[in-house]
């Protein structure tokens, strides 16, 4: 009998503080609102992945595997899908078309091919190494 009463009495001082319809709908209208959030921070942050990955595959960033016998000297591209690359083998140098059909065997050269040496670095490179030297001004 005392807990009815004391029901009854505190039951109509909860409704009034706080609206039934109110704090019904604010509480799933603010969890949705948080998911759809992190849902789409989630997805644009895996595309800016996907995106750099593409990117650096189209730039040919990403390593190449080493392979003892067989060494890309250098390729140019004469086509969108299309590549001339020069392959050391062994000894002898061998030049090779890539394409989306495949890989064709071009010629195997008599002579080898002597490529220019490339810079070990880039400007930067270059400076920031002339900087590292001891009484260097900038």
């Amino acid at each position: 009998m005392r807990l009815l009463v004391l029901g009854a009495v505190f039951t109509p001082l909860a409704a009034a503080a706080t609206p039934p319809a109110a704090a019904a709908v604010a509480a799933p209208a603010s969890a949705a609102t948080g998911f759809a959030s992190v849902a789409f921070s989630l997805l644009l942050i895996l595309g800016v992945i996907v995106l750099l990955a593409w990117v650096a595959t189209r730039l040919r960033l990403t390593p190449r595997a080493a392979s003892s016998g067989l060494k890309v000297l250098a390729d140019v591209a004469v086509g969108p899908k299309e590549r001339v690359v020069l392959l050391k083998v062994g000894d002898a140098q061998a030049l090779v078309g890539v394409g989306s059909d495949g890989v064709r065997a071009l010629t195997l050269l008599e002579r080898p091919v002597e490529l220019p040496a490339a810079a070990a670095g880039g400007a930067f490179a270059e400076r920031l190494r002339a900087l590292m030297q001891p009484g260097a001004k900038p």
